[in-house]
């Protein structure tokens, strides 16, 4: 279904395309988020991801690979938003903002989480988002990012041991 939404929207079909975008709009507006913590910024990054699909579109060598592709921009356009300091001050990360699975839900222990991860640096966070929010492969991650593999592996392992460090826990 994708394949053919994707060769619709390249010839045209607008309708197709919102419908392309509709379906990954939520994932990306999650990674915009736990970059930027910032709702409204995440939303503005979801529509501008929009608009720079669509004029991308025909590059898009293989349809099936869309979900990956919009989404690759949407974290390339976040972490180019808050490279560009238009973030002149931390936004405290809150409970409102759609944590993957609600760890605010989990009590005192979800609380935790939440504070270690908004300690986190805005790299950090975009890849631990990238990882295990969206569910991204490392070397999908690494395309992303636009950073090697190993790279990826290595932050990763930073990030998982300084969350761990934050919560006093060897068990995350």
């Amino acid at each position: 279904m994708i394949d053919s939404l994707v060769r619709d929207a390249v010839a045209g079909d607008r309708f197709a395309f919102a419908r392309l975008v509709e379906g990954e709009s939520n994932a990306a507006y999650r990674a915009a988020l736990s970059i930027l913590r910032s709702p409204e910024e995440a939303c503005d990054v979801v529509q501008e991801t929009a608009i720079v699909a669509w004029q991308h579109l025909p590059r898009l060598q293989n349809p099936a690979a869309w979900p990956g592709w919009f989404r690759r921009i949407a974290v390339r356009l976040a972490l180019d938003e808050r490279r560009h300091a238009r973030h002149s001050r931390e936004v405290p990360w809150s409970a409102e903002m759609d944590f993957p699975s609600d760890p605010t839900s989990a009590g005192e222990d979800g609380a935790s989480l939440l504070s270690a991860f908004s300690r986190l640096s805005a790299p950090e966070r975009a890849l631990l988002a990238l990882r295990y929010q969206l569910d991204l492969s490392v070397p999908d991650v690494a395309a992303a990012l636009g950073i090697p593999e190993g790279t990826v592996k290595s932050r990763l392992s930073r990030a998982i041991a300084r969350l761990r460090r934050d919560l006093g826990d060897d068990d995350v």
